[in-house]
């Protein structure tokens, strides 16, 4: 899919269909920590910023990609070097898609302009299911090395 430009306010939208994605300084990074049911299962999104970012604040919403309904899973968080953002996996669902925003400025942040937008349309098929939050820390630092590369 690419990305998209838009003439009215030059957002940029990428689609993020991989669990392992890099784009303009920014490392998105998903795994499922296990648990015995569903409804124990955590699905976790790594967001890491590299330093070469100039974003400032991001946020995490959920969203139906039919309905268009969302509803906020972090908003308006300052953009740390590394940001880990975690949701039962139940909560995909009613609202399969997240769409992850950046804001480079608290004012584009509060007009709900983003500079950057990466959307996916449900968990990444390639999003490992790891039983330990040592092995996702091990799968996110084998998966950061490879997208350096």
């Amino acid at each position: 899919m690419g990305w998209e430009i838009s003439p009215l306010f030059g957002q940029t939208e990428f689609h993020g269909a991989d669990s392992a994605f890099e784009r303009e300084g920014i490392t998105i990074l998903w795994a499922i920590l296990k648990g015995p049911t569903e409804e124990s299962s955590w699905v976790y999104i790594k967001i890491v910023n590299s330093g070469k970012s100039f974003f400032q604040i991001f946020s995490v919403e959920a969203v139906d990609p039919f309905s268009k309904e969302k509803e906020w899973v972090v908003k308006g968080k300052k953009f740390e070097k590394e940001n880990l953002v975690r949701g039962v996996r139940t909560s995909f669902r009613d609202k399969t898609a997240r769409k992850i925003s950046f804001y480079r400025s608290t004012e584009a942040f509060q007009k709900e302009n983003p500079d950057m937008a990466i959307y996916y349309l449900g968990i990444p098929d390639t999003s490992p299911e790891v039983l330990s939050e040592k092995e996702m820390e091990d799968y996110f630092e084998k998966a950061q090395e490879r997208l350096k590369k």
